[in-house]
């Protein structure tokens, strides 16, 4: 191969990295609620833990993203395929809870900023959640 064409070679993988690089997935871990002004009362941490609170669900609820994992005050999820399209993220979760294990279930979620996103559901495309990242 000619000098020109290792060149060549050598400039396109670096602008792929380059490109790959700049490109972040959006950074989903967190603790998410449907109503911010009450994150304390949804929403406890401890030992650098976050959980729910015992009754997280009066005060509107929400879920704990870390890494693969969701946890709600009724199941706990593992993300199998994550894909994100412009401003949706689409998984692929299995879910369980203390006394089943359900069928893989899709999340769609539309990216409205950093911190608010905006779940709806596949079968009913009217309904749409928002949510808020609470800052712990």
């Amino acid at each position: 191969m000619s000098t020109s064409g290792n060149i060549a070679r050598m400039l396109s993988c670096t602008i792929i990295v380059l490109f790959s690089s700049n490109s972040r997935a959006f950074e989903f871990d967190g603790a998410w609620t449907t109503d911010a002004a009450k994150c304390v009362k949804v929403f406890v941490k401890k030992s650098n833990r976050i959980s729910m609170t015992k009754h997280a669900d009066l005060f509107g609820g929400g879920f704990i993203v870390e890494g693969n994992r969701i946890r709600g005050p009724v199941a706990t999820c593992k993300i199998n395929s994550r894909k994100e399209e412009g401003d949706m993220l689409h998984l692929i979760a299995s879910c369980s809870t203390e006394i089943s294990i359900l069928s893989p279930m899709q999340l769609d979620i539309k990216i409205e900023d950093t911190n608010n996103i905006v779940r709806f559901f596949s079968n009913f495309s009217e309904i749409a959640i928002p949510y808020t990242r609470c800052a712990l």
